[in-house]
C-alpha cells in the first residue's frame, strides 16, 4: 500500500500582502542569520528615525544584531557615518536601549557597539528659505552698513543660522 505524500508546509502567504511582508519575503533568503536576528534588525531599520531621532537617523543606521551563546544578551552594532553622531550615541546608549525596549515591549538589546564607517551624506539645506518677515528684518538691520561685502556676509550668516 502506497503512503500519501503531502506537500511540504511553507510559511508563504498567498494573496494580498503588505509591503513589509513582501520586503521581508524578498530579503529573508539573502539574510544569513537566524530568523530572530532578521526580525529584530528588520524592525529596527523600519523604526530607526523614531528610535534614534530624525536628526541623527541620516548619520547612522543599525548594521547587525549579535546574540551570545545562550541567546540572552543581544548586541546591536550601529554604523556611524559622522564622529559627532558616534559620540552622541555612545553617551546616550542607555536611552537608545530604552527606546528600543519601548518599541518591542521588553528589553531586547543589552549593549550598543558603534562602528565608524565612511559614507557620503547629502545635506540639502539650500532648499530652506527665510520667511519674508525675517528676511525683511535682517535687510532693515543691514541697510545702514556701508560695506556691501560685509552686509552680504552677515546676510549669509543669518541665513545659515536660521537653517
Amino acid at each position: 500500500m502506497k503512503s500519501k505524500s503531502y506537500p511540504k508546509k511553507t510559511n508563504k502567504r498567498y494573496g494580498l500582502q503588505t509591503i513589509d511582508e513582501k520586503v521581508s519575503n524578498l530579503l529573508s533568503p539573502i539574510f544569513d542569520g537566524s530568523k530572530k536576528e532578521f526580525i529584530i534588525i528588520n524592525n529596527l531599520v523600519k523604526n530607526w528615525p523614531q528610535i534614534i531621532g530624525e536628526k541623527y537617523a541620516k548619520f547612522c543606521s543599525p548594521k547587525m544584531v549579535n546574540f551570545d551563546k545562550k541567546h540572552q544578551n543581544i548586541r546591536l552594532t550601529i554604523a556611524v557615518f559622522n564622529s559627532a553622531t558616534g559620540f552622541f550615541i555612545e553617551n546616550n546608549s542607555e536611552i537608545i536601549i530604552e527606546r528600543i525596549a519601548t518599541k518591542y515591549g521588553f528589553k531586547s538589546i543589552n549593549k550598543i557597539i558603534i562602528k565608524q564607517e565612511p559614507k557620503e551624506i547629502d545635506l540639502d539645506l539650500s532648499s530652506k528659505k527665510l520667511p519674508k518677515e525675517l528676511n525683511y528684518k535682517i535687510d532693515k538691520k543691514l541697510e545702514n552698513i556701508e560695506n556691501k561685502e560685509l552686509s552680504a556676509t552677515l546676510k549669509k550668516l543669518a541665513e545659515e543660522i536660521y537653517k
